[in-house]
């Protein structure tokens, strides 16, 4: 009687114990898909979304060295740009939570990279904080012992002042280069930049692509693309619903109204004008996960397709020319 009672009580525990399993593995498998939704859903360029919180509007953690003009479309008597670096994205969907210590260095080169010196250096100026530094005969200006700290959304601007003369025929590029030197995980940002006068007889041209580094788009949760050009005008951005979407955080900066067709591509349009801006980054999410199929489209990742189908387009209007 007892042995049967004994045997009874070890079905009856077997029994809870399988559903309570079962209970625990249809937990796991609903945990697993809601963190598979939320992962496809942020904006992380790349697999290491650490480096995402050191950034900057005009430097990058690209390799390449190319040389970058921004364009003013009318006489500037001293053209400036501003540069800042951050500790977040430059979506402001997070700040670092560890102070910054960054070092800031600008070069003065040509296009090719060489240093520029002579006279003229004393024409070129960096500003940060209040203070003002020319170029010496090293061609080389420094700003150590940078913090951005990790209490807040912080940022550093920093204003380079071009020659003048460069707007028309000068070959002369401040190449800056933001290093941390706290934070192993974080790239140093840099970029080659110039200024360019663009004439309103000029065509004006905007291009769009994706600007993320990876060898595969099926590495990335999500993408940046970039808008850049010259010219004032219209872009019309299209993308495909059924892969991507776009930044609402973009979206609303810009309040932009979008429309979808039955197909599920959305369209949308933005006023542009480089004397006022020139270049836009732009994120998109994933909407329905990784497609097996997706690849970029050629190899300077301009655009990622799905047999043929590609995940977002633009086109430029340029605006009729204005009579005096």
């Amino acid at each position: 009687m007892k042995d049967k009672f004994i045997k009874k009580l070890k079905r009856s525990w077997l029994a809870i114990w399988i559903a309570f399993a079962a209970a625990a593995l249809s937990t796991i498998g609903v945990l697993a898909a809601y963190t598979s939704v939320s992962s496809v859903k942020r904006v992380v360029s790349t697999q290491k979304g650490a480096g995402m919180l050191f950034s900057s509007n005009y430097l990058t953690t690209d390799e390449n060295d190319l040389p970058r003009t921004i364009t003013f479309s009318s006489m500037e008597n001293s053209p400036c740009v501003t540069v800042n670096v951050c500790n977040y994205p430059q979506t402001l969907i997070k700040h670092n939570d560890k102070d910054i210590t960054y070092t800031l260095t600008v070069e003065l080169v040509d296009s090719n990279g060489n240093a520029v010196t002579g006279e003229e250096t004393a024409k070129y100026s960096v500003e940060y904080n209040g203070e003002k530094k020319t170029f010496g005969s090293n061609s080389k200006i420094e700003f150590s012992l940078l913090k951005l700290m990790a209490d807040d959304f912080n940022k550093h601007e920093f204003v380079l002042t071009f020659d003048k003369s460069q707007l028309t025929k000068s070959d002369i590029y401040m190449r800056v280069t933001a290093t941390p030197t706290n934070q192993a995980e974080l790239k140093p940002l840099s970029a080659k930049l110039g200024v360019i006068y663009i004439n309103n007889n000029i065509s004006a041209t905007w291009t769009g692509t994706f600007i993320d580094n990876a060898t595969s788009p099926k590495d990335l949760d999500g993408f940046n693309y970039r808008l850049s050009g010259s010219g004032e005008g219209a872009v019309t951005l299209t993308w495909n619903t059924n892969y991507v979407d776009i930044s609402p955080w973009f979206k609303n900066t810009y309040d932009l109204t979008i429309s979808k067709d039955s197909s599920g591509i959305a369209t949308a349009t933005l006023k542009v004008n480089s004397a006022e801006k020139n270049q836009y980054d732009i994120q998109f999410y994933r909407t329905n996960g990784i497609n097996s199929a997706e690849q970029w489209s050629d190899g300077n990742h301009t655009n990622i397709t799905v047999t043929g189908t590609g995940f977002v387009s633009m086109s430029f209007t340029q605006s009729a020319a204005k009579e005096n």
